[in-house]
């Protein structure tokens, strides 16, 4: 992932830390349930429960087979009291003891897993993240896999580059692409995410980041991954993040990771504490901490 945030002082970062605090309206932030049909019209959810459940149970009127990614996907269109949706069916279940990567280094204990998808989510929830989509399990035509809301009107980070440039050149879009993506760091060093690319960032017109495609995520190992990208973090996520215990932690995301997994991802939480502890003790909380409103 490109460390954008690196390209700028931690002081004047710092600074505008601070000023955001008190800067962003509930009108500059994304509606978290403004979920969209196919052609671009609201749809009646009002809470990620209700998203959840149109996914277990609505129809499946067509499936097409996308080539994009490492794994190929598929965009379902779903259907239930005249109401359709898109949604991304998923059905990947790779797992080698170890697996020659692409750029010549060999992975061990590599599992490439659907079900990961639903643990990010999980995971995402305790954290009070509302940019990983909704995921449930579901089993298609004797396919067992994990079916995602599609989020619509959005664009890829590898799109944007392309054509519209990114980050935005300035303003309060500049400094709140920073913020969004700090999350973002903080999220992939909990859960080991080492396929984190300009394909699986989702962005929205008003530049909300949404988090996608997490089937090689959680791996087994005790440290964290990129622990120096982490240089701030939204206060309500980092006091989550705090709460969050091996309890909750083990009951939320048994049915979805094995024993190696969750001990994993509970040591990388602790570790991702004190990171960012240690940091509010260098520079200050008002330097380290922002929040998005």
């Amino acid at each position: 992932m490109t460390k954008l945030v690196h390209r700028f002082s931690r002081n004047s970062i710092g600074l505008l830390v601070v000023l955001l605090a008190g800067s962003l309206s509930a009108a500059q932030t994304s509606n978290s349930l403004g979920w969209l049909d196919p052609d671009g019209k609201p749809l009646p959810f009002q809470s990620y429960v209700e998203v959840e459940e149109f996914l277990r149970t609505a129809d499946i009127v067509s499936r097409e087979r996308i080539d994009e990614g490492l794994n190929r996907f598929q965009k379902v269109l779903l259907e239930k009291d005249g109401i359709r949706m898109h949604a991304i069916f998923r059905d990947v279940h790779v797992e080698r003891s170890q697996m020659p990567l692409s750029d010549g280094k060999i992975s061990f204990f590599f599992r490439d897993d659907a079900i990961f998808e639903c643990a990010a989510y999980e995971l995402a929830k305790l954290l009070g993240l509302d940019t990983v989509p909704p995921v449930v399990e579901r089993k298609i035509q004797r396919t067992e896999g994990t079916l995602q809301a599609w989020v619509e009107n959005v664009n890829t980070e590898r799109v944007l580059r392309a054509t519209t440039g990114v980050p935005p050149s300035g303003g309060i879009n500049r400094w709140r692409w920073i913020m969004l993506r700090q999350n973002i760091y903080i999220f992939d060093n909990l859960i080991y995410n080492e396929d984190r690319n300009i394909g699986n960032i989702l962005i929205e017109p008003d530049w909300k980041l949404w988090m996608i495609d997490h089937t090689r995520a959680f791996r087994r190992w005790k440290q964290l991954m990129n622990p120096e990208q982490v240089q701030f973090a939204e206060r309500s996520l980092w006091e989550k993040l705090q709460a969050l215990d091996e309890t909750e932690i083990r009951a939320k995301l048994k049915d979805f990771l094995r024993p190696p997994e969750l001990n994993g991802l509970i040591e990388r939480k602790g570790l991702l504490v004190d990171h960012i502890q240690k940091l509010i003790d260098d520079r200050g909380e008002k330097a380290v901490l922002f929040t998005m409103r």
